[in-house]
């Protein structure tokens, strides 16, 4: 989901009758129209603002002029507030089309995401992070700094992790935490993101503090993810994925690949050679450590029982749940590890 700018858009004077805004409005490749007072704008005009007034106002069409018909509630920003511009802001916004205009309310450029926000209403769903553990692999870094908070590029790991959410449409977040809890706690009290808390008192491992989750009102499938794992997938697309395949668990995974630098042998049980391949390589599937659950699988765990994550998928398959695998062929950034870590710096 990326935002489009937008400069070919169509605008009416406010004294345009209702001819002319119908007919530029059908020329319009985006079905709204911006309308002006000299360069300054002052409305917007759609389908539903002219079926709307048709319909509460029985005057004289002859006599009606786009001002009579515009949205004077309109939504915009200034141009120098678009500079720091994200999608979490556009999302808080929660319009198709959005002008960013100077200090006279003249239109620089109209910006759009491609989303349909009824439809995301009815897919909005809660992403749990697992945020709690020691992050031994990155020691003695995380010796002082809670992996969470590991800087990567230009915002922390979980900031990161954070935004990949967000861009697919997903920004109610759950923070499982422990292990440096206060660190990351204030850390995000001075940052806009939508963040409720579980607070672990024992390390109860990659999938125990899920039972928490009893008193967070889950009525729908949600995201669970590590919070060491970057990968470059429509979250929106993995959750109708793991809806059209009516599963309890969807496992997300990501393609790797393994050259092999050698001639590797084939042979039978007998040691007797068949053939060699030189410097093969193999690909396959991992898993990326984020999944898409249903809330019935919360009552699976019990709380403060300490479990990881590949417990919780055999106690499923016991309990007979239907697990998926979704295919992703983006491969994964691993930045939970030194050797990983420094290579994306």
């Amino acid at each position: 989901m990326k935002i489009k700018e937008i400069k070919d858009f169509f605008s009416v004077k406010k004294e345009d009758d209702l001819n002319v805004v119908i007919e530029t409005l059908n020329k319009s490749p985006y079905k709204i129209l911006f309308v002006l007072e000299g360069n300054k704008i002052i409305g917007t005009i759609t389908d539903g603002d002219i079926r709307r007034y048709l319909f509460n106002k029985k005057n004289n069409i002859s006599e009606i002029k786009a001002f009579n018909i515009m949205n004077t509630n309109f939504k915009y920003i200034y141009e120098k507030e678009y500079k720091s511009f994200s999608i979490k802001d556009y999302l808080r916004y929660n319009v198709e089309y959005l002008p960013v205009v100077n200090e006279k309310m003249e239109i620089i450029k109209i910006i759009n995401i491609p989303i349909n926000f009824q439809e995301l209403t009815n897919l909005k769903t809660k992403v749990l992070i697992m945020a709690g553990g020691k992050g031994t692999r990155l020691y003695p870094l995380t010796r002082v700094i809670p992996k969470p908070l590991v800087p990567y590029k230009d915002k922390t790991i979980i900031e990161q992790i954070m935004e990949q959410f967000i861009n697919s449409g997903f920004d109610e977040f759950i923070l499982s935490v422990n292990y440096k809890k206060d660190l990351i706690k204030n850390y995000f009290s001075d940052l806009k993101y939508n963040i409720e808390y579980i607070e672990e008192k024992d390390f109860l491992g990659t999938a125990g503090s899920i039972a928490y989750l009893k008193f967070h009102n889950i009525t729908k499938p949600f995201f669970i993810a590590n919070c060491d794992v970057l990968l470059d997938v429509d979250f929106k697309e993995v959750l109708e994925y793991h809806k059209s395949e009516k599963a309890d668990i969807t496992i997300i995974s990501a393609k790797e690949t393994v050259d092999i630098a050698y001639g590797v042998l084939e042979f039978d049980e007998n040691n007797n050679f068949k053939e060699i391949s030189e410097k093969p390589n193999y690909e396959f599937y991992v898993n990326t450590g984020i999944y898409v659950l249903n809330p019935n699988i919360i009552d699976l765990i019990s709380l403060n029982e300490k479990i990881d994550m590949p417990e919780l998928l055999e106690r499923a398959l016991k309990n007979n749940k239907k697990i998926k695998v979704y295919k992703s062929d983006k491969k994964m950034i691993d930045i939970g590890q030194w050797d990983y870590y420094k290579k994306f710096l």
